[in-house]
């Protein structure tokens, strides 16, 4: 476990300190309050300010200006619960500022404030969904372990993304030379290496997803390569994985990749809409947490890692989800019109 004693001003002013705790081994993030306090609650939110600052704001002479590990622990999860859009924004570039006065960039450093892959892996996962990741959570073997770590996250998440997502789009705005960066969208696999699945069969599909077809595929044993991949819109990549080592059951799964079902892939935050792009099951993986990138970023390989995707005849897909608001997703119908249209 990693204690971080921190401390955390109020809303819109300076009230002392708290301790805070994050324990990274499963995915948890833990906070020690006043007795009968609860873990990511909205207790410290204040009303205001005495400078008249709204609700969940903190005043600028609040902040623990130059102190970047101050500024570094503010932007957890833990720290960031319950508080508004703007209390992010606000501690996300009193945090960049004390980079920059440290003489590093914070484009440099972002990947460092990122929380761990099961925070984003929770943040993709919808209401109709929890019941199967409880019971996958329910396993005493690596794949329940990586499971009961996202199932943890969860409650983090629904507390906290909305004031962390505000922090990332306040760092990607003010990032020096973003207009350089190639907006798209562009089309994930070139036309010649896909086929799209009729929309008659997508109801026996996944509902919030979309699997695109690999025209051709190299094997090496149970192993697939299929096409390059590539990043439909600029954005964050927020998780990355390309470690991912199992077989074809969640009984053999054995570490790494961002699940044991999703495999090896990208998650891309896209500040200019709010959403999250996935792409799961590649081969490889190009890219890094904390990474900027523009459209049309090589993400990796297609492949069939992940424990559904390395069953036989369940490969030579490239599974991708494009989410939007907390527990909302696109539909594979809307997924499909959207890829069609990109060149």
């Amino acid at each position: 476990m990693l204690g971080i004693v921190a401390a955390i001003w109020l809303a819109g002013f300076a009230v002392g300190a708290r301790a805070l705790a994050t324990d990274r081994t499963a995915g948890r993030v833990g906070v020690s309050g006043p007795a009968g306090s609860a873990p990511g609650s909205a207790r410290d939110l204040a009303p205001g300010s005495a400078r008249g600052a709204p609700d969940g704001i903190p005043a600028a002479d609040s902040l623990p200006v130059g102190d970047l590990r101050l500024l570094s622990a503010a932007l957890e999860p833990v720290a960031l619960a319950g508080l508004l859009p703007q209390a992010g924004s606000e501690r996300a570039r009193a945090w960049a500022a004390a980079v920059k006065d440290g003489g590093s960039s914070p484009v440099s450093a972002l990947g460092e404030i990122l929380p761990p892959t099961p925070w984003f892996q929770a943040r993709l996962i919808m209401e109709r969904d929890e019941a199967v990741l409880e019971g996958n959570a329910g396993a005493d073997s690596p794949s329940g372990r990586a499971y009961q770590a996202i199932l943890d996250a969860l409650p983090s998440v629904k507390d906290s993304a909305p004031a962390f997502e505000a922090a990332l789009t306040a760092l990607w705005t003010d990032t020096p030379g973003l207009a350089r960066l190639a907006r798209g969208p562009v089309a994930p696999l070139a036309r010649s290496q896909r086929w799209m699945p009729p929309k008659d069969s997508l109801d026996a599909s996944h509902r919030y997803a979309l699997d695109i077809f690999f025209t051709s595929v190299r094997r090496v044993g149970a192993e697939e390569t299929g096409p390059a991949v590539r990043s439909m819109t600029r954005g964050i990549v927020v998780a990355a994985a390309g470690d991912w080592k199992g077989g074809d059951e969640l009984s053999s799964y054995l570490s790494g990749g961002l699940s044991p079902k999703s495999g090896n892939g990208a998650i891309v935050f896209c500040p200019d809409d709010g959403r999250y792009y996935a792409y799961f099951h590649l081969k490889d993986v190009n890219v890094r947490p904390g990474q900027l990138i523009p459209a049309g970023q090589l993400l990796g390989h297609g492949g069939n890692t992940g424990a559904n995707a390395r069953k036989k005849g369940h490969g030579e897909h490239l599974h991708i989800e494009i989410h939007t608001g907390p527990g909302e997703a696109l539909s594979s119908y809307d997924i499909r019109s959207f890829v069609i249209g990109l060149k």
